[in-house]
């Protein structure tokens, strides 16, 4: 896809100030990519060579053979039980925090529920996307920080104005965020230029900063 292509098509896309989690999402998106972050030190995948039946080691040492670009942790939960598939909110390969829909090679897979603190994370960093979401619709600031802390997230907005958010404002907020749910918006993973992100951003000078501050590599990984 051409740059010029990507900036037309990715003004809903977020970028995050922080790593934790690599990636989020929303619960009622599991079956998307996770997350709103963007993660420094980003690889284009499809250059990698991989194998064409990669082994997936699971926590109980049990082996599943895998298809290489088209096996993904979702699918594997969902092999052991769509139960376990519909709880799960996040994976973890070789240690590492993996979308559900992410195809697999050669690896460990952990599934992590919500009673996982690095599930809850991921949880929270996708709902805190979904609440900018919201914010943007309702008051159209510049959206600032928005990550997940101990017990929840938050998001901060700049506005123009002084009018400043009321707790009047709560009920339409929360009603939004609702309908934003139900429309499942898929979480994109996508490898993007840093020069195209600051372009792409030029109207919001945090998000402008974040990228210049965290982001030490020509491309990076973002979520839409």
């Amino acid at each position: 896809m051409a740059e010029q292509a990507v900036v037309d098509k990715m003004s809903e896309l977020h970028v995050d100030e922080g790593k934790k989690g690599g990636n989020g999402g929303g619960k009622d998106g599991k079956k998307k990519a996770k997350g709103a972050a963007v993660e420094s030190g980003g690889r284009a995948e499809r250059g990698q060579k991989r194998r064409v039946n990669p082994k997936v080691t699971l926590p109980d040492g049990k082996v599943v053979d895998a298809e290489s670009w088209k096996t993904t942790p979702y699918q594997i939960a969902c092999g052991i039980s769509q139960g376990l598939a519909d709880n799960t909110v996040i994976a973890k390969v070789n240690n590492s925090v993996w979308d559900l829909d992410r195809p697999l090679d050669d690896c460990s897979l952990q599934l992590l529920k919500f009673d996982d603190e690095e599930a809850q994370a991921v949880y929270w960093h996708s709902s805190a996307h979904i609440l900018g979401e919201a914010m943007e619709r309702v008051y159209g600031g510049c959206l600032c920080y928005g990550p997940p802390i101990e017990n929840g997230f938050y998001y901060d907005m700049y506005l123009d104005n002084n009018e400043g958010v009321s707790s009047n404002d709560f009920p339409c907020l929360e009603n939004l965020c609702k309908k934003i749910i139900k429309e499942k918006q898929p979480f994109e993973r996508l490898e993007i230029k840093k020069e195209t992100l600051l372009e792409m951003f030029k109207y919001n000078k945090f998000k402008c900063r974040i990228l210049n501050e965290k982001v030490t590599t020509p491309t990076t990984t973002v979520y839409r």
